[in-house]
């Protein structure tokens, strides 16, 4: 057999539990970490295609006969979709012994040593992966696994019955050098909601929220990618009929001055586009938020999570209720759909709290409100000092781990009281008179009654089980 001059790539997104949030919004987003590991692979000569099972589910048989020729498999993994990475990263390795298997994603990168020894996966990938990926590629075209890990940064790997983990890989500075993902190699109509799609337009987050791991995966140096290299990204889906991006940053309006930048370019070209950008609100100001909605930005995402001072603090979001509340007065005067969300369970969380936060929320009024119950995720200093939090974990299956299920139980709150006041929390909400009437006069009722309705009927079943099960 001839040396291979190239790797044959296939990169995987297992499927994902019903129980997620974004199942719940009939929200389905394409892998982008996946589609710029295989566009990186692609730009130096490699083979790469991308199976989403979420969007297009397999068979074991034909996932087997897609995999059959790749000679890398990389499976991405976030906590919901952890243990079936797993199971896929077994299933392949059965049927294709010589294939080089890597499992990779926040959850993998966390419990690198675990995932190594739960699955027959040859190495994991840590954190960013797409230089990573691109060593292994071109070492398996002139080596074979242990040889061709040896030097590579950012990996943990089996090497006979020892799990070997190599330096930590330097995260790239300059975000404009990885070219714009592979979308052509995704089933993009399939994804919801449809004529949308989202964009990375930076990584890595100077900020603490306990709750978070992103500053450990992308580092807590903000790297922006230039205004230039977003706006040619977005200039060419806007091209290909995309009528409404997303900027899928942890905030992208941390760099003020890359924003006007940005708007500039939109407004020089006469792009017409709508999109959406997540924020804080100790960081928007009228003449932002003025300019964002001048060049099409119709939405904005707020993380506010607690009305209590004494939670923001404990938990590091780093301001207090008085500027969370003068950013949404300032809100008031601007024509945009705000996003809000809440957490249930916080440290110090009791029954008052979370009251005062579901009260919070409607005294804030966003035109849409997320909550979602505490889930200490791994990577995250509230999963990793959770002694010193008052919070314990009670399901160890990472499927649970939703924000949707409780995972966990405090002193003063019991994993059934969380699920009742996430329940009371999007009911209370959503089915006041005011808000009704609002969400009928924008048409909006049926995107919130979709997904209450799931909601409580799943809330219903458990409780049924719950009941069938004490009974038996």
């Amino acid at each position: 057999m001839p040396a291979r001059t190239s790797s044959e790539v296939v990169l995987i997104n297992p499927p994902l539990s019903g129980g997620d949030v974004t199942a719940k919004l009939n929200i389905c987003t394409p892998p982008l970490g996946l589609a710029y590991i295989a566009s990186y692979l692609r730009e130096h000569g490699h083979k790469v295609t991308i199976i989403d099972t979420q969007v297009d589910p397999f068979s074991g048989d034909a996932l087997i006969q897609t995999v059959q020729n790749a000679n890398l498999i990389g499976i991405t993994s976030s906590a919901p979709t952890y243990n079936a990475a797993i199971v896929l990263a077994n299933l392949i390795k059965h049927s294709c012994k010589d294939a080089t298997i890597v499992i990779g994603g926040p959850q993998a990168t966390y419990l690198d040593s675990d995932c190594l020894a739960r699955s027959r996966a040859d190495a994991v990938v840590r954190g960013e992966g797409e230089i990573t990926m691109l060593e292994i590629a071109d070492a398996l075209t002139y080596s074979k696994v242990p040889q061709a890990l040896y030097d590579i940064d950012g990996i943990t790997y089996r090497s006979n019955d020892e799990i070997l983990k190599n330096e930590d890989r330097r995260l790239l500075r300059n975000l404009d050098e990885f070219p714009f993902p592979a979308r052509d190699l995704l089933p993009m109509d399939r994804y919801k909601p449809p004529k949308s799609t989202g964009v990375i337009s930076s990584r890595g987050c100077p900020f603490r929220c306990i709750f978070c791991a992103s500053s450990k995966l992308n580092g807590k140096k903000f790297r922006r990618r230039s205004a230039h290299d977003v706006f040619s990204e977005v200039s060419e889906l806007v091209r290909k009929g995309y009528e409404h991006i997303s900027m899928l940053d942890d905030n992208f309006i941390l760099d003020t001055h890359r924003v006007f930048e940005f708007a500039d370019l939109v407004e020089d070209h006469q792009l017409k586009f709508d999109w959406s950008c997540t924020a804080r609100v100790d960081l928007i100001d009228d003449e932002l938020l003025a300019r964002l909605h001048e060049v099409g930005c119709n939405g904005l995402f707020f993380g506010v999570e607690s009305s209590s001072n004494e939670t923001l603090e404990i938990i590091k979001k780093g301001f207090k209720t008085d500027q969370v509340l003068e950013a949404f007065d300032i809100l008031k005067d601007h024509s945009m759909t705000t996003t809000a969300s809440f957490m249930i369970g916080l440290p110090g969380d009791n029954a008052e709290k979370v009251k005062d936060t579901i009260d919070f929320a409607k005294t804030l009024n966003p035109d849409f409100a997320m909550f979602s119950i505490t889930t200490p995720y791994p990577g995250t200093e509230l999963y990793e000092n959770i002694d010193n939090y008052d919070i314990e974990i009670t399901l160890d299956d990472w499927s649970n781990f939703t924000l949707t299920k409780p995972v966990v139980k405090t002193s003063m709150l019991s994993t059934r009281d969380l699920q009742r006041w996430f329940v009371k929390a999007y009911c209370s909400y959503y089915l006041r008179f005011s808000y009704l009437k609002r969400a009928v006069k924008r048409k909006q009722i049926g995107f919130i009654f979709t997904p209450l309705w799931r909601g409580l009927v799943q809330a219903a079943a458990t409780r049924a089980h719950r009941l069938k099960t004490r009974k038996a």
